[in-house]
């Protein structure tokens, strides 16, 4: 079976060439997704969604989740309830892995990323970071 298929590739590929074409047969390539450019404001977050692009469909709903860095627990507490009140679940708000301060994990389901998305809910963590004692927002992350 497999000299056949061989013997009507070579063929075809024969009768390619014998036509005058001088490049080769992309029979073989591979594809690959079309890379697109993004504009959230902040570079980190484009390479992000573009990444995701080639992985998936953003149309798709998906799991998102933001960490927030506080210097201590009541900072955590106060970011927890800010971050509630824009909408946002909340995962986790406990003693950070590693060093001192606590970690406020964020999440929604179903979401759909668009540029416009991502940018607003780096307003929104930012904002939330910059209110509480040690605030630092880390970025984002969504499943595929």
């Amino acid at each position: 079976m497999f000299p056949s298929r061989l013997s009507t590739v070579a063929v075809l590929a024969a009768t390619y060439f014998s036509r005058g074409r001088r490049e080769p047969m992309r029979w073989f390539r591979r594809r690959t997704a079309a890379s697109r450019t993004f504009d959230t404001g902040h570079p980190g977050d484009d390479e992000v969604l573009s990444q995701l692009s080639k992985r998936s469909n953003l149309e798709a709903p998906r799991h998102w989740m933001h960490y927030l860095y506080c210097a201590d627990e009541g900072s955590a507490r106060q970011a927890e309830s800010q971050i509630r009140s824009g909408g946002w679940a909340i995962q986790v708000v406990e003693p950070a892995a590693a060093g001192p301060g606590w970690v406020v994990i964020a999440e929604a389901h179903g979401v759909v990323m668009t540029p416009s998305a991502v940018r607003d809910a780096r307003v929104f963590f930012e904002h939330v970071a910059s209110s509480v004692s040690g605030g630092d927002y880390d970025g984002w992350e969504a499943s595929l």
